[in-house]
């Protein structure tokens, strides 16, 4: 892995400092591995607790939808500071030291262990949603546009190793613990490493050199954000981020469920499965940041958003875990690429000084759509019987329809929306031309 210390000179401007990309760099690696060790497992421990279906849909969406509110406070509260660096170190810190109450309360009053889960995973993610917006803000001020896609690629294949290690890593204690029949202290284990991961990550980016906001600027009056918002093309990429989620929702809490309670995986399975989707994102977010760079953010949004439907109609065609590998290898390079030009759209698309509000705009339509899409999914899930048949087609499992459409509204989403965005970065050059150049020798690679 390469070092996080270090970072290729073209990414050094006047405008930035070695030190303050380095601690970035270093604070995404030891986040990854704080999801990697925790996040990841979280569906896995609510089943443990003996959650069902549907409440493991509801903690995978209504935290984050409650929390994502914090945004608002955040972006507010930035501005009226004019800093942001500070309020983002709290609330990672607030993130890391909810850990603890996620990992003892279920255990300590099993009987209320789900509802328990759900309330302190809602101020976790609160937590987590407070820094989002103000950490995307001083990105922004910290990269430069022209190297966004190759920094923050690169950044994000590191993370993705981190993430990779951690998956496997906690895969392997879960294991050990399980075979001794102690699975609760694996849980343990490994939460307790993923909060000390982000604890150890807050000092990373203490360096970071802040521009100061101006003051006071911000209005949160819905009315007058969606004057400001209405016909531009960051409401019609938030609009399209959102509607995308709501169809990936719909199926996205249940493939855990599938494959732990009723392909009856065990944990290295599941983590195995988990860690492909990150090996993936490892080889291939290099190459998505280089050809945002390239073609712009718009290009890399349209192919990957072509991708992104097939990945869950393939799990209606096989139960072997070696085709479910497959397919989450795909699912996995879609998804690098989409997250990664979607948030440089986001960049791209936003005024400097309004850049936390809007992200936060943006995460919170994002944060309800996921909801909405995980209750459409769990209603689905409990209600449409295994043996229903729709034009002669029979599946033999209800999460088996849930994928089935999730995967088509993710392909009416793309083919309704992606038309609509257009490239917002100066110096891009049109994909076909520059394709064409590549293939006549007349330029280097990208």
């Amino acid at each position: 892995m390469a070092s996080v210390s270090t970072l290729p000179d073209s990414f050094v401007t006047n405008e930035t400092h070695p030190s303050s990309l380095s601690g970035v760099t270093a604070e995404g690696v030891l986040s990854s591995t704080m999801r990697g060790a925790g996040e990841a497992y979280l569906s896995a421990y609510a089943l443990y607790l003996n959650a069902t279906a549907a409440q493991v849909g509801l903690i995978a969406t209504l935290p984050a939808l409650v929390g994502s509110f914090a945004q608002l406070l955040a972006a507010w509260w930035a501005e009226r500071r004019g800093e942001r660096l500070g309020l983002t170190i709290m609330g990672l810190a607030a993130q890391g030291f909810l850990w603890l109450p996620v990992i003892v309360l279920p255990l300590l009053w099993p009987g209320h262990a789900v509802a328990l889960l759900l309330v302190t995973l809602t101020l976790y993610y609160g937590a987590n949603h407070f820094a989002n917006p103000l950490w995307h803000s001083l990105m922004g001020d910290l990269v430069p546009e022209d190297v966004r896609g190759r920094y923050f690629g690169e950044r994000s294949r590191l993370m993705n190793f981190a993430n990779f290690v951690a998956l496997v890593s906690a895969a392997l204690v879960l294991r050990l613990a399980k075979s001794h029949g102690h699975t609760e202290i694996g849980f343990v284990a490994i939460f307790t490493f993923a909060m000390l991961a982000r604890l150890f990550s807050i000092p990373k980016i203490r360096a970071i050199r802040e521009h100061a906001l101006p003051k006071g600027r911000l209005s949160l009056h819905p009315a007058i954000l969606w004057r400001e918002m209405r016909g531009t093309q960051f409401s019609r990429f938030a609009i399209f981020t959102a509607v995308m989620t709501f169809s990936a929702g719909i199926a996205g809490p249940f493939y855990a469920v599938y494959m732990l309670r009723d392909l009856h995986f065990s944990y290295m399975q599941f983590m195995a499965t988990q860690a492909v989707v990150v090996l993936s994102q490892v080889a291939t977010l290099t190459l998505w940041g280089r050809l945002g760079d390239r073609f712009g953010n718009r290009f890399v949004l349209a192919v990957t958003g072509s991708l992104i439907p097939v990945a869950p109609m393939l799990w209606l065609a096989t139960t072997h875990f070696g085709a479910i590998l497959l397919i989450q290898l795909l699912n996995g390079l879609a998804w690098a690429g989409f997250n990664l030009s979607a948030g440089n759209f986001v960049y791209d698309s936003v005024p400097r000084e309004k850049r936390s509000l809007y992200n936060a705009v943006h995460n919170i339509l994002t944060a309800f759509a996921l909801a909405l899409g995980a209750g459409l999914g769990g209603f689905f899930a409990a209600h449409v019987p295994a043996t229903t048949q729709v034009f002669g087609l029979t599946l033999g499992n209800s999460l088996l329809w849930v994928f089935l459409i999730s995967g088509l509204a993710r392909l009416n989403t793309a083919l309704a929306f992606i038309p609509l965005l257009r490239e917002l970065r100066t110096g891009t050059v049109a994909p076909r031309r520059r394709l064409a150049m590549l293939f006549m020798g007349r330029t280097g690679s990208v």
